[in-house]
């Protein structure tokens, strides 16, 4: 349990977080606190109504009473809510970033007990894991380029960005044997980072073009445009939660929804399209629209439909 207040060379320092270290473990009068540590009724008064309420001490009759939970950290409700939130999608990273996460979190508010549930299917990160994220991090801050090892390979790249896509994290990157070939390895399996000495800079062009990535698939080439009917079982989704690079573009009187969405890989946008069959159309472009008539006819040819 960390102190009410942070130390200081005097007595008040001790006096206050004793006070508060008696209140959690069970009710007190002041008169009993008085004589515990040895001061005035009224220097007590004074760290309990002055310092000690806002950080969750309350009265009730002659007894005080200490609960971290009613602290005043300053956070209106949506602050503390986003809080909450931040907390509970930090459980689904592992222990080793929960724990941590948890203690930075609890420090800006002590009220991380509301009612919220996140079940994001992420990877769990290690210890190790968080030692290379770190170190990664400070990199791509610094535009440090770096050795490492990767599936038993070693490279010599430019990063770029962490990203988690489909609750795996990556490494953006530049292959500098490879002309700055733009690649994405998967974080875990990265292993030996070290700083190679050399830095590098990066076009806005460039970072622009990587801060818009959304997916595994998605690459740096110019992106192409689909265009989707959405059936009026399934538009409102969309509507909810617009995909990334989505565009509404028009909306019938039955309820259906057409949209417009922009894609580097065919492996961006044909999940998407998989999932919300056969609530939705691909009007264009035709290659894609062929590709899933293709994909959805082997498929029921092989389940003899």
């Amino acid at each position: 349990m960390k102190p009410i207040i942070t130390k200081q060379e005097n007595s008040k320092f001790e006096r206050i977080n004793t006070i508060a270290l008696k209140l959690r473990e069970r009710p007190h009068t002041i008169k009993e606190l008085t004589a515990m540590l040895g001061v005035t009724s009224k220097t007590i008064q004074r760290d309990l109504y002055d310092t000690l309420r806002e950080y969750g001490a309350v009265k009730k009759g002659h007894y005080w009473s200490l609960n971290d939970e009613d602290a005043s950290d300053g956070l209106d409700g949506d602050d503390r809510v986003v809080l909450n939130i931040l907390d509970n999608v930090a459980k689904n990273m592992g222990s080793n970033f929960y724990s941590k996460a948890h203690v930075l979190l609890e420090q800006i508010s002590q009220q991380l007990n509301h009612p919220i549930l996140t079940n994001i299917n992420n990877e769990k990160l290690s210890e190790e894991d968080l030692v290379n994220f770190q170190a990664l991090e400070d990199a791509i801050r610094e535009k440090a380029e770096i050795t490492c090892t990767y599936n038993g390979f070693e490279f010599l790249v430019k990063p770029l960005k962490l990203a988690l896509f489909e609750g795996f994290w990556y490494l953006l990157l530049l292959d500098s044997k490879k002309g700055d070939k733009f690649k994405k390895f998967h974080l875990k399996s990265i292993k030996d980072i070290k700083h190679s000495g050399e830095k590098f800079e990066l076009s806005s062009e460039l970072d622009e073009r990587v801060k818009a990535m959304n997916s595994a698939w998605a690459n740096l080439e110019a992106p192409k445009t689909a265009r989707l009917l959405l059936a009026p079982e399934v538009a409102k989704y969309f509507e909810r939660k617009p995909h990334a690079k989505q565009r509404i573009t028009g909306q019938d009187s039955d309820g259906s929804v057409e949209i417009e969405i922009e894609f580097t890989h065919i492996m961006e946008i044909k999940p998407l399209i998989y999932y919300y069959l056969p609530f939705i159309k691909v009007l264009e472009p035709k290659e894609l629209a062929d590709e899933v008539k293709k994909d959805v006819s082997e498929y029921l040819k092989e389940i003899n439909f």
